[in-house]
C-alpha cells in the first residue's frame, strides 16, 4: 500500500472503533556505510527500513501503537495496541493533537547529488583516505576507525483536523581515528566532516586533521591541581551543552528536573555576552526542520539574550502547563514513543574572536580537547560536573605542551555567569533532526586537578 493509501484506510477505522482524533506517522529511511582497516573493509552496511506510528484519542486518553509494516493487515491490531494503551494511562493533563500552522519555514534539507557517488566511490574513498593518514608519519601506526556512509531520511505526518506535512533529507558523513605511537607511547584522536555533497569533501585535509592532533598530544603529562581559566574547544563545548541541554526544556523544568523555570523568564542567567539560540532552520546546520514531532511549526529563537533566560524549550503539553505557546520542540524517541522535548539547531552565537585571540589574554590556563565520562560524571539537575579530560597548556597566550590525566570540575549554571569570551569558530554537529554547534569558550576559575 502506498501511504495515502494506508492514511485513508487507518483513519476510516480509527474513527469506526471510536477514537475522536487520530494522527499517523511515517519515517522511511535508506542507508549505506563501509569501514576500512589496513585497506580491507571490515564493515559494509546498506540498510533500508520503514515504520509508521499511530497515536489518537481514545475514551479520553491519548493512545500510541507502531508497526513497521504498512499494509492492511496490520490497521487492526495497531488500533487495538492503541486502545489498550490509552485505557492504562491516567494523566490529567492529556495530549491533545495539533490541527497545524498557516504557515512553515522553506527547508532545503536534501541535494540529489550526493546520489552521483555509488558505493564504489567510498569505498575508494575511505581505503585512501585511512592510506594518507598513514602515510603523514611514521608514527602512525594505525586508522583505529575509518569509515564514510550517507543516509536518506523521509517523514510524512497526517492528522484528522487536515494536517498534512511531509519532509525529505539526506546527509553525508566520514570520520577517521588516528593512533599514533612513540617511545611506547600511544595517542589517538578523531575528525569528522558532514556534508550533503561528497564533492566538498576534501579526506585529505580530515586525515591531517587527525593525525596532526594524535601527534600533538604525545608527550603529554599532568599539571599541578588549580584553579585555572578554561577553554573548552568548539567541540567539547559542544559536548558540554549538550549534556546540560535538558535544563532548558519546560517538562523537565515542570517536573523539578532542572533549576530554571517559567519564573526565571527575563532574569539574567548568564554573562552579558552570551546568545544562546535554538532555531528550527539554520543554514550552519544539516538538521534543519521545517516542523516537530507534533506538526508545530519550528521556530527561530533566542533562548537567551545578553544573558537574559528569554523562553523555554517547549512542546504542545508542557507549554498549555505554562500558559504559552509551544516553540515547536516537540520530539520523539521512535515510532511508537511518547511525545517529549528537545533542541532543534542549539548554539551559542559566535564572536569575531579568534580561537589564537581567545587564549592570547591567558597567561596560565588550559585547553580541553577531550572529555571522558560526561554522563557519570553529571547532574544534569543540580549543574554540577567533574570529567576526566585531556588537553594542552596556555602559557603566556599561546599553546604549551600537551596534557593528560586531568580531571576538570564545575557547575554548568555558574559556567554559563562565568563565560569570559566566545570564539569565532562555531562548528555543527547535525543529525538528520537538528544539530548542536557551539564555537569555542573561555570559561574563568574552573577548578582542575591533576595527579
Amino acid at each position: 500500500m502506498t501511504f495515502a493509501e494506508f492514511k485513508q484506510e487507518l483513519f476510516a477505522q480509527a474513527e469506526a472503533k471510536g477514537f475522536t482524533d487520530y494522527e499517523i506517522l511515517f519515517l522511511g529511511s535508506n542507508g549505506f556505510s563501509v569501514r576500512v582497516l589496513d585497506g580491507e573493509i571490515t564493515e559494509y552496511k546498506s540498510t533500508s527500513s520503514q515504520g509508521v506510528g499511530f497515536r489518537g484519542t481514545y475514551n479520553g486518553q491519548m493512545g500510541y501503537a507502531a508497526s513497521e509494516k504498512m499494509d492492511a493487515a496490520v490497521i487492526a491490531p495497531l488500533l487495538e495496541n492503541a486502545a489498550a494503551n490509552a485505557s492504562i494511562i491516567e494523566e490529567e493533563a492529556v495530549e491533545k493533537l495539533y490541527p497545524g500552522d498557516e504557515t512553515y519555514p522553506e527547508v532545503c534539507a536534501y541535494n540529489p547529488a550526493l546520489n552521483d557517488f555509488s558505493a564504489a566511490d567510498k569505498i575508494k574513498m575511505a581505503t585512501e583516505m585511512e592510506a594518507y593518514a598513514k602515510s603523514l608519519d611514521p608514527r602512525v601506526k594505525m586508522a583505529d576507525f575509518c569509515t564514510i556512509g550517507n543516509q536518506e531520511n523521509e517523514m510524512a505526518m497526517a492528522n484528522s483536523y487536515g494536517l498534512d506535512l511531509s519532509h525529505k533529507g539526506n546527509m553525508a558523513s566520514a570520520l577517521l581515528i588516528a593512533r599514533v605511537e612513540e617511545d611506547g607511547k600511544t595517542k589517538s584522536a578523531y575528525e569528522y566532516w558532514n556534508g550533503r555533497d561528497f564533492a566538498e569533501f576534501d579526506y585529505k585535509a580530515l586525515a591531517k586533521k587527525a593525525v596532526d592532533t594524535a601527534l600533538s598530544y604525545l608527550g603529554a603529562a599532568s599539571i599541578e591541581s588549580g584553579a585555572y581559566p578554561v577553554v573548552f574547544n568548539n567541540s567539547n563545548a559542544k559536548d558540554l551543552f549538550g549534556v546540560f541541554s535538558s535544563i532548558f526544556m519546560a517538562e523537565n523544568a515542570q517536573k523539578g528536573f532542572s533549576l530554571l523555570d517559567k519564573d526565571k523568564i527575563g532574569t539574567t542567567i548568564a554573562a552579558p555576552h552570551i546568545n544562546l539560540r535554538d532555531d528550527g532552520v539554520c543554514d550552519l546546520s544539516l538538521g534543519s526542520m521545517a516542523f516537530d514531532a507534533e506538526g508545530v511549526a519550528t521556530q527561530q529563537k533566542a533562548v537567551i539574550e545578553n544573558g537574559v533566560l528569554k523562553t523555554l524549550l517547549y512542546n504542545t503539553k508542557s507549554a498549555e502547563k505554562d500558559g504559552v505557546k509551544s516553540t515547536g520542540n516537540a520530539s520523539k524517541t521512535g515510532l511508537g514513543g511518547a511525545i517529549a522535548t528537545s533542541c532543534t539547531n542549539f548554539y551559542l552565537v559566535p564572536s569575531e574572536t579568534s580561537f589564537d585571540e581567545l587564549i592570547a589574554g591567558v597567561e596560565k590556563g588550559v585547553v580541553i580537547t577531550e572529555m571522558a565520562g560526561l554522563h557519570s560524571g553529571v547532574n544534569p539537575v543540580s549543574g554540577d560536573f567533574s570529567v576526566s579530560a585531556d588537553g594542552y597548556l596556555i602559557e603566556n597566550g599561546k599553546l604549551g605542551k600537551p596534557i593528560e590525566q586531568i580531571t576538570v570540575a564545575g557547575n554548568f549554571y555558574e559556567v554559563m555567569k562565568n563565560i569570559q569570551a566566545v570564539g569565532s569558530d562555531l562548528r555543527f554537529h547535525s543529525s538528520g533532526h537538528g544539530g548542536m554547534g557551539m564555537p569555542s569558550i573561555l570559561v574563568d576559575g574552573l577548578r582542575v586537578s591533576g595527579l
